[in-house]
């Protein structure tokens, strides 16, 4: 220990005045923000479950021998990894598609397939580039796990635009590709593996300056040049099928643009085909990705909402081969949107404040039991007021109604810019439960 000046010692630690401001890239969510994304959140699974899907719940924090089965290395490099008391790595988690699949090669093992299953939670990552200046954000998902084909690819593309809607987006549009269209290009193309991992890499950025300084330093034919720089421009209606059909050579991308062809037919059937843009220069930055793919916007929105597509080889790693599809929706991304709109949501108004005077607490209490459970949003003062004293309490929290209990069998009643009445407890209960004023 050292002497502090005036000659005291001490081993305590100097005062430090807490930060406030919170952790940089992690955040707050007050009243109104946090309201609006749990609504969200909920129409969301609600919405799912509609349709079919189960929620299910997996931890924040996974062992990193399951997150290095299912991730790429770009993918596990941004993941908050550290050692628990018991000396294992685990991270938390920057994605929730990975645990599900071991969720389903788990402990669902037995389940008969097709599973469809819903999850909800935080997702974190140490780039913040990743989540717009944000290190943590919220997810609602949907996989539905063990059907193939684009009648199953059509109805994951469908509910994202049906949750979408159900968050309360009217206008939004879905970009469709097919991640076997560019691996085909790649397969086709007589290029070192470094190059073409940049290319795909530029590619994924839209750094389309970048993608023509590596294209130029290679040995490509320039039809072969040609295609890779129109590939980001491959986008459109139906008609951009047959466009790009005559542009490539190869099984792969011929497959994938037949298949997106059958995925866009049954899109029109599920009614969503005038939101539908095919997208053939799409690539996501995910690995696991092996066929159709998809992303959501709302409007004047340059952030994907939605994001997701196949994954056929992801179950596999984990030791049950099956066929997968699936999407996510960023909670954080809808609530932006929706506090930006014309008029955006407001918070729930409280429906009844109940202000009472010493002798009338029981009745206070009393009555906002009542009346929440006839499902109202009622708030208990907790201090005696006079009747002045209650009428600026109900103003500063915005209640609809203010009840002030002066006696256990007298209660005075105001509504808006109504006279106050004074009732018994039980019909003041009974008029505001029916709706009455």
């Amino acid at each position: 220990m050292r002497p502090r000046p005036g000659g005291f010692f001490t081993s305590a630690k100097p005062s430090v005045t807490p930060q406030l401001g919170g952790v940089p890239g992690f955040r707050d969510l007050l009243p109104l923000e946090a309201e609006i994304l749990r609504e969200a959140q909920e129409s969301l699974l609600a919405e799912m479950r509609r349709w079919g899907y189960r929620h299910v719940i997996t931890p924040l924090v996974e062992n990193m021998d399951v997150l290095d089965t299912g991730l790429g290395l770009e993918q596990r490099r941004r993941l908050f990894k550290f050692t628990d008391a018991r000396g294992d790595v685990v991270a938390l988690v920057g994605e929730r598609t990975v645990p599900v699949a071991r969720l389903v090669a788990g402990k669902l093992r037995s389940a008969a397939l097709p599973l469809r299953l819903c999850y909800s939670g935080p997702v974190l990552s140490t780039d913040e580039g990743r989540f717009q200046q944000r290190r943590e954000t919220y997810q609602v998902g949907a996989e539905l796990i063990g059907a193939s084909g684009p009648v199953a690819d059509a109805e994951v593309i469908a509910l994202a635009a049906r949750c979408m809607e159900a968050t309360g987006i009217r206008r939004y549009q879905i970009d469709v590709g097919h991640a076997e269209f560019f691996h085909g290009i790649m397969d086709a193309v007589k290029l070192p593996d470094k190059v073409k991992a940049a290319v795909r890499d530029a590619l994924v950025a839209r750094d389309f300056v970048a993608l023509e300084s590596l294209l130029e330093g290679t040995p490509l034919k320039s039809a072969e040049h040609e295609l890779l720089l129109r590939f980001p421009a491959l986008r459109g209606g139906p008609e951009i099928l047959e466009a790009a059909g005559g542009l490539v050579r190869n099984r792969r991308s011929e497959a994938a643009l037949s298949e997106l062809g059958r995925v866009r037919e049954l899109l029109v059937a599920h009614g969503i085909g005038d939101v539908v843009v095919l997208d053939l220069g799409a690539i996501r930055d995910f690995d696991y990705y092996t066929g159709v793919i998809f992303e959501g916007y709302g409007p004047d929105f340059g952030r994907p909402i939605a994001q997701g597509g196949r994954y056929d080889a992801l179950l596999a790693r984990f030791g049950r081969p099956a066929p997968a599809t699936g999407f996510m929706i960023q909670l954080d991304l809808v609530s932006e949107m929706l506090t930006r709109a014309p008029r955006p949501p407001a918070l729930p108004r409280l429906d009844a404040a109940l202000a009472w005077s010493e002798s009338g607490l029981s009745t206070a209490l009393r009555l906002g039991s009542t009346l929440r459970l006839f499902g109202m949003r009622a708030v208990v003062d907790t201090q005696p007021r006079s009747p002045a004293e209650a009428q600026g309490w109900w103003r500063a929290i915005g209640a609809a109604n203010l009840v002030y209990c002066r006696s256990e069998a007298t209660v005075s009643w105001s509504s808006g810019g109504q006279r106050a009445r004074s009732l018994p407890p039980e019909q003041v209960a009974g008029r505001l439960a029916g709706g009455v004023t």
